[in-house]
Parts: structure tokens; C-alpha cells; sequence
């Protein structure tokens, strides 16, 4: 080392840190191996020539687009159809990333995957957290979403910013409590706000409630003699059919007071007129058996204003003696 120019040494520096770097890599996790393929992961930021993407497994990658002619001097520049994409990703949302590989990650082409529905309710468990954003693991899906704070007042200028509260609230939490939040997708996932619990629970009215005590309704006792109240005798009421007369010609019912002696039907119908009823020739019909009535004669060449007495003065005579 100590006969190396400084050159030389620059690049053994280089080499080293490079190989450290790798190593690095290869015990942490996977990397994106081979020359083209295609993964999923949360845009996490991104510049105007670049763009980082943490994937599921929590490692992060960052792309630059493919290098089209020569150096810069000779005109050489980024596609231009890349930088033209990166404008239109939006940071905090899953996208799916087509990549090459020569020297460096060469980003190819990029898409957003937004989710199923525009919100909703979100169960899962934190992964972690910034002072703008959340990373959290459907149970039921399991990927990593980022949820970004709501952001409450105006202008940062005025003291707007994201809500924070809702990050102080999570650190009383056990990475393995579940949480439960509504959402919302304005441009990227949004925390609306939090619950308390997982699931709802659903009260009885009468818990929690004081019952009101049983009252006792008094009922007089039921006398064991029909004929005694309170050890005194009463006489039982009186039955009106019972103070008629049971005698013998005094009968209670009126049909029985009807004389049986005669020989006379008791029945009023029976004592109707019984004269035969005259008999009708069916003959004939009963308007013919109508006498049509006399009408007088009149003299119909008669004319009734010849009987009337002529007027002794003419009328036009009284009109001008008016």
C-alpha cells in the first residue's frame, strides 16, 4: 500500500467497498437477479431520474431509466419516454416494475396497481412507520400497503402538516395487536381515522341497567262459604224467577197462560180470517182486468179565443193618448 499511487489506492478503496456492498446484499436478502424481470413493491420515492420501490420483502431498489447513444457530450441522455413516465407515478402507491439489468437497474416500465375499491376498512398489523406514513400487512391479503397521515390546517406556512396524533396513539401498541382503521384512495391510500376495537360489539339495551323491583299487587282472599264474609252470614242473592208464583194456575212461562180449555188455536197466526181466497184467471193478465177510465169529449173544431171579448179600443189609440 504504501508504494501505490494514489490512483491506485482510490480504486482498490473502490473495489473494496463495492465487494462490501454486494456481500451486503446477498446476506440480507434477495436482490433482482438475471438481466430482465418484473416485480411488485411501494413506490417509496423517486427523482427526476429515478424511482425507489420497496418490495414485499422489505428491500429497496432504486431504477434509473435505460441510457439511449453515447456520453452525455456526444448527446448520449436518458429515454425520454422513461422520464416522461416517472412524472405520472405517484409516491406512496404499489406499482409493478419491468427492469433490465446492465451494469445497473435499467427501469423498462412501470405501472400503478391501485387497490380493489376507492376505501373503506383496513385490519392488519403495522410493519412501520414515519411522520407521514404508515406500512401495513393485510391479514387477509398479505402485501404491504403505505397509508399516508391526513393532513389537517392549511399551508405548511400557516402550520398545516399531517396529523400526528394518530402516530402517537399507535405507539401504545404491540407490533402483534391488530389495528383497524377506515381509508380512503384520493391519489394514493389515505388514513381517515382509527378504532379503538378490532370488531365491533354489539350491547344488549338491559346491560348496565338497574331493573325496577317486583311489586306485590294485594288480592282479596276468596271466602271458603258462599253464604259468610268475614265470619258474618249473608243471605244469598235473590233470583228473580224464583220469586214468581209456582202455582199451579200461575204459570211463569206466558205460553203456559194461554187457556187450554178451548178448543181455539193458541197460535195469533191461526186466528187470522180464513175466508177462501177468490180465485184469478191466469190466463189474463191483471192490467186487462183494469177499467179504463171515462175521458169526455171535446169538440176539437172549437177554437178557444173566438169565446174571448173583443178590446173596445184599439191599443194604438192608448199609445197616443200617452
Amino acid at each position: 500500500m504504501l508504494y501505490l499511487s494514489t490512483f491506485q489506492k482510490g480504486a482498490l478503496v473502490k473495489r473494496f467497498w463495492c465487494g462490501l456492498v454486494f456481500c451486503t446484499g446477498l446476506l440480507q436478502g434477495a436482490m433482482c437477479v438475471g438481466n430482465t424481470g418484473t416485480m411488485e413493491g411501494i413506490l417509496s420515492s423517486k427523482g427526476d431520474t429515478w424511482i425507489e420501490v420497496l418490495d414485499d420483502g422489505n428491500y429497496l431498489h432504486r431504477f434509473i431509466p435505460e441510457w439511449i447513444g453515447q456520453g452525455p457530450a456526444n448527446g448520449g441522455s436518458f429515454k425520454p419516454e422513461t422520464i416522461l413516465l416517472l412524472n405520472d407515478l405517484v409516491v406512496g402507491n404499489r406499482i409493478s416494475v419491468r427492469w433490465s439489468m446492465d451494469q445497473h437497474l435499467r427501469l423498462v416500465g412501470a405501472q400503478i396497481l391501485p387497490p380493489k375499491t376507492q376505501g373503506g376498512i383496513f385490519i392488519g398489523y403495522i410493519l412501520k412507520t414515519s411522520n407521514r406514513w404508515i406500512d401495513a400487512q393485510n391479514i387477509d391479503e398479505g402485501k404491504p400497503w403505505r397509508f399516508y397521515l391526513p393532513w389537517v390546517g392549511g399551508y405548511p406556512s400557516e402550520g398545516g402538516g399531517y396529523d400526528l396524533q394518530i402516530l402517537r396513539d399507535l405507539k401504545n401498541r404491540n407490533p402483534t395487536d391488530p389495528i383497524r382503521f377506515s381509508w380512503k384512495y384520493s391519489g394514493r391510500p389515505t388514513v381517515v381515522s382509527f378504532y379503538e376495537e378490532v370488531r365491533d360489539s354489539i350491547t344488549p339495551f338491559w346491560v348496565g341497567k338497574k331493573l325496577p323491583s317486583p311489586q306485590r299487587i294485594g288480592v282479596e282472599a276468596k271466602p271458603t262459604k258462599l253464604n259468610e264474609v268475614d265470619g258474618e252470614k249473608v243471605s244469598a242473592p235473590a233470583n228473580p224467577f224464583e220469586q214468581l208464583n209456582q202455582g199451579a194456575n200461575n204459570l211463569a212461562n206466558p205460553f203456559d197462560q194461554v187457556n187450554q180449555s178451548t178448543t181455539q188455536s193458541a197460535n195469533p197466526f191461526d186466528q187470522l180470517n180464513t175466508e177462501p181466497v177468490p180465485t184469478v184467471d191466469k190466463k189474463l193478465s191483471p192490467f186487462d182486468q183494469l177499467k179504463s177510465p171515462v175521458v169526455p169529449a171535446v169538440d176539437k173544431s172549437a177554437n178557444p179565443f173566438e169565446n174571448l171579448p173583443l178590446p173596445k179600443t184599439s191599443p194604438f189609440d192608448l199609445i197616443e193618448q200617452k
